[in-house]
């Protein structure tokens, strides 16, 4: 049972700093565009796609170590629509919790946590599972 956990905390660990890199990568990107274009929405657009790019690549190679068969394609996606209904999860417990004690920043941590939370089974039990 301590060798399970001790693997997990190691996977937990690293889902939490690639997530850490590919949030600095999409702040990077999303800076450049705007620096370039000057047009908010599309460097935000731009910097979540290789945000997400980034997320499924270290989920893939490192963080899971998915070697299966399973076609590139299918597990982006999955790994996309699981993220996507994360991203509802978080914005509905924002949203709810908030008119309940009236603090954003707590209903923020809240919802961040659910959200997270969701990705990483999402992501170890369908996208990534062996």
């Amino acid at each position: 049972m301590y060798k399970s956990f001790k693997i997990n905390y190691l996977q937990i660990f690293k889902f939490c700093l690639s997530g850490v890199i590919a949030s600095y990568i999409n702040y990077l990107v999303y800076i450049s565009f705007y620096f370039i274009s000057n047009n908010l929405v599309f460097a935000s657009l731009c910097g979540y796609a290789v945000g997400i790019l980034v997320s499924f690549v270290l989920a893939k190679l490192w963080v899971f170590r998915n070697r299966l068969k399973q076609p590139i394609v299918k597990s982006f996606y999955l790994f996309c629509l699981i993220y996507f209904l994360g991203g509802i999860e978080m914005s509905l417990i924002i949203f709810v919790l908030n008119q309940f004690i009236n603090n954003h920043k707590i209903a923020w941590f809240f919802g961040a946590f659910i959200g997270a939370l969701n990705n990483y089974l999402g992501s170890k039990y369908i996208t990534f599972r062996k």
